[in-house]
């Protein structure tokens, strides 16, 4: 029995005494008769979602959606300035992305996280978390409306010292369904005994209008109790991958050619040539993305490395370079790459190195990362969350545009024949690169293959849940504000964020493609406990991708299944898909704890990666190898 538990069974035996007993105060002194009574708190968990309350109280918050026949959902949001002024006041430089980025979207987030607000803790401990949260008994979830309905499992936490229930769906929603997130008095336990709606939850509940009706009954069908909800939020997913699909469409039209002569020189591991073309910069001068359009334009620098020795065209790996560096980072792949007769390209994403968005700017890493983030005046704009999307998705759509330039050929030694094979393409990321690569991935069937190095998803759980963004959140913060303001103001901006993000991505890599029957092969690595990536991001992106741990299963992981090593042919329509996880790795004859800077060039991930990339352009298929077993290096105690 909780200390709560006790103290309020000790304050109601109290209360159920002889009430016609008569009130005496013998034994009592006069200081005990004056001292203070002790506030036990209060004595049931309750919702605080009010309509009309001036504070965001739970999320996705229905009373801002606006009927709005211009958008593709019919909605539009709007936030009210007055109703939710002292949210304002204590937001800061954070104000505009409610009063003026949140009237660009059209529903909320498919990856992003949902909060219900109560008056007493929960007990996180006891809450029901993942694939358990799909019953209908399990007292937590998400169901989808329409012609399928279904419940949807989630992940749960609490913040604001347990007040706040959290969760997150383990899979991304798909665009513009409506949803369902509920909490039921199955919780009670959880909550310390006792677990009510609102007073506005109940108005709700009693008097329903047409969706959250639709929603009841949904729920009822689906098994839940309506009867026993406390809390429910009834919303439609934005739309996620239109815009892209538009933007694809129009860089299939594209043939770029170099603008210039490459210049290429023989370095001791392969010949490094450099060129540069003209790309369409699909984003308004304020550097969001508002339709397709050919009217801006920039020159992008591209990087080559080819093999020194043989013919081509060769197989060419498109190289994404991670947070802060260069498409010189490539340098370090080609260096093993070209040796086994693989070219590689680069281009700069959006913010980096040469990138035209980055000139004039400082190259030095925390300033690009600043800028890449989007992080400006904390007093009177702190961020640009419309553009931090659009610096994922213009890097992916420059991507794809580096790969028509691949299509339209490049001819590196003069001899009129192009010497990158365009019908035989991989792409290979680390980090950034590894987030950045399931968009162009999910947009082009001409990659073959793709290997993507301690990447993850839901960009909100990066910056909010790693070791390396964690002290930089806390810089950033507003004064006055709390950890649970925090907490909560993630799933607002990873709303923002999901139509650029590798989750909603990763969905349409293999499984549900948008573009092309074909798919590539795929491999993922995975640092155990990496301080940049964090573990929770990367399960994220592998179960959207439905990428299952390959190998010896080190930890498991919610919603993902595990098979034996090697592993081939085993995923959608036959390709190869699968993650590797790695706790330790081999540097000479020093073995090091795996980590996110390390496992990309370590002897272990060379040997999966490569291994990987050659069986798929020699066999047809990929053949996911256990490095571990391959190089002899047994894994940590």
């Amino acid at each position: 029995m909780s200390r709560a538990l006790s103290l309020l069974l000790a304050l109601s035996l109290v209360a159920c005494g002889d009430d016609d007993a008569p009130v005496s105060d013998a034994g009592l002194d006069d200081a005990a008769l004056d001292a203070p009574t002790i506030d036990a708190g209060p004595s049931c968990t309750v919702g605080l979602w009010d309509p009309l309350g001036d504070d965001l109280h739970q999320w996705p918050e229905p009373t801002l959606l606006r009927e709005d026949s211009s958008r593709a959902t019919g909605y539009s949001l709007f936030f009210d300035e007055t109703r939710f002024a002292p949210l304002l006041t204590r937001f800061a430089g954070y104000a505009p992305i409610f009063t003026e980025d949140l009237a660009e979207l059209d529903g909320f987030g498919s990856t992003s996280g949902i909060f219900f607000r109560f008056g007493r803790a929960f007990d996180e401990a006891a809450l029901p978390s993942g694939l358990g949260t799909a019953e209908a008994d399990a007292g937590v979830g998400l169901a989808i409306l329409g012609d399928a309905p279904r419940l949807v499992p989630v992940e749960t936490e609490t913040t604001d010292d347990g007040a706040t229930l959290m969760m997150r769906p383990l899979r991304p929603l798909p665009q513009r369904t409506w949803v369902v997130a509920f909490v039921t008095r199955a919780l009670t336990d959880a909550a310390g005994g006792c677990l009510e709606p609102s007073d506005g939850t109940s108005a709700l509940l009693a008097d329903p209008d047409a969706r959250t009706s639709e929603a009841l009954e949904t729920l009822s069908t689906l098994g839940v109790d309506t009867t026993e909800l406390v809390a429910l939020s009834v919303y439609p997913v934005g739309t996620l991958v239109d815009e892209s699909l538009a933007v694809a469409a129009d860089v299939a039209t594209l043939a770029p050619t170099p603008i210039a002569e490459p210049t290429c020189t023989d370095e001791a591991l392969f010949r490094r040539c450099e060129l540069a073309f003209e790309a369409v910069d699909y984003r308004d001068e304020d550097r969001i993305h508002r339709g397709v359009s050919r009217e801006r334009t920039h020159v992008l620098p591209v990087t080559v490395w080819l093999p020194l020795e043989g013919e081509g065209p060769f197989r060419t790996i498109v190289w994404g370079s991670g947070l802060g560096s260069g498409r010189d980072q490539g340098n370090r792949l080609a260096g093993f790459a070209a040796p086994r007769g693989f070219a590689t390209i680069a281009i700069d994403a959006v913010s980096h190195g040469q990138h035209p968005d980055a000139a004039g700017e400082s190259d030095d890493t925390l300033a690009t990362t600043l800028r890449f983030f989007t992080i400006g005046d904390l007093e009177e704009r702190a961020l640009f969350p419309l553009r931090l999307r659009d610096n994922f998705r213009q890097s992916a759509w420059e991507k794809l545009q580096l790969v028509r330039l691949v299509q339209t050929g490049i001819d590196l030694d003069g001899d009129d024949v192009s010497d990158l094979d365009a019908d035989r393409l991989a792409y290979l990321g680390v980090s950034l690169g590894g987030i950045m690569g399931p968009e162009p991935l999910a947009l082009s069937g001409v990659f073959d293959a793709a290997v993507l190095v301690v990447p993850g998803g839901r960009v909100s759980s990066i910056i909010g849940e790693s070791e390396l963004f964690g002290s930089l959140t806390r810089i950033l913060r507003p004064r006055g504000t709390t950890d649970g303001d925090v907490d909560r103001f993630f799933p607002v901006l990873q709303t923002f964020l999901d139509p650029g993000d590798a989750t909603v991505w990763g969905r349409h890599v293999q499984v549900e493609r948008l573009v092309g029957d074909a798919s590539p092969d795929v491999l993922a690595g995975v640092a155990l406990d990496d301080e940049v990536v964090p573990n929770v991001a990367s399960w994220t992106l592998m179960r959207a991708m439905e990428l299952p741990l390959v190998g010896a299963e080190l930890r498991p992981v919610v919603g993902i299944e595990n098979v034996p090593a090697p592993a081939s042919a085993n995923g959608t329509a036959g390709r190869t898909a699968g993650f590797l996880q790695f706790d330790v790795v081999r540097d000479g004859e020093t073995v090091e704890v795996a980590t996110h800077d390390n496992v990309g060039d370590s002897e272990q991930g060379l040997h999966a990666w490569l291994t990987f990339l050659e069986t798929h352009f020699e066999d047809g298929r990929a053949v996911i190898e256990d490095p571990y077993v391959a190089t002899g290096l047994p894994h940590a105690d």
